[in-house]
């Protein structure tokens, strides 16, 4: 069966982002619920847990912007075009006011082929043709609603899902892998290089070399 030609918004919802008043005690040492921004998504769709910061749960206004597993986080803000799978550990999160909400209708899209085709090359390319341009690239809820999206069927759907998955599980546990060597090559660096490294607590700065005077020459009277 061809596949069809639909706009986002007939087969997701999609949920504008929270204000940036929402944000204002947002911090690391903050106890409360985790918010995904930009710099959490990863190339592989996925959101990185590791610094993840948070804001007050008993913040007023918070619930409308929760996220549930199967949603999609996408950058509206800047970096547009990186996009995110919500899985179950993020069940319950909020997103940034860098952000937008899409939240597939199931019975007609599967989320994991949605969050391929949104990261598509092509896709993006088409995206980033209907943002407002400025000093930061904003995309707007209405553009994203009036994207056309590439329906196959469900059954196709979930085979190419079923496959799509698999890579990006594997694209997630490669980056943090090389994460982790990046920092074992930073530690034996560090170590290599000890108390000589500039700007240490424990490195001292080369003493300068005493200034040396000309030696005074004597004077000698001369006679008439």
């Amino acid at each position: 069966m061809t596949p069809q030609l639909v706009r986002l918004g007939d087969i997701c919802t999609v949920t504008a982002s929270p204000s940036s008043d929402l944000f204002t005690e947002f911090g690391v040492d903050v106890e409360g619920v985790p918010v995904v921004t930009p710099a959490d998504i990863r190339d592989s769709q996925r959101i990185d847990p590791e610094a993840l910061r948070q804001v007050p749960d008993t913040i007023t206004g918070l619930e409308r912007f929760r996220l549930r597993s199967g949603d999609l986080v996408i950058v509206r803000l800047g970096g547009v075009g990186k996009v995110a799978l919500v899985d179950d550990t993020a069940d319950g999160w909020v997103y940034h006011s860098s952000c937008i909400r899409v939240r597939p209708h199931i019975e007609r899209v599967d989320p994991v082929y949605l969050a391929a085709y949104l990261a598509h090359p092509p896709v993006v390319a088409e995206l980033l043709s209907h943002v407002q341009v400025g000093t930061v690239p904003v995309l707007t809820t209405q553009s994203l609603e009036g994207l056309p999206v590439l329906l196959p069927n469900a059954r196709r759907q979930r085979i190419m899902a079923e496959a799509l998955g698999e890579v990006s599980l594997q694209m997630d546990l490669q980056q943090r892998i090389l994460m982790r060597l990046s920092a074992v090559k930073q530690g034996i660096f560090s170590q290599m290089l000890g108390d000589e490294l500039p700007g240490t607590t424990t490195s001292r700065a080369p003493s300068a070399a005493p200034e040396r005077r000309a030696p005074r020459t004597r004077r000698t009277s001369r006679m008439s």
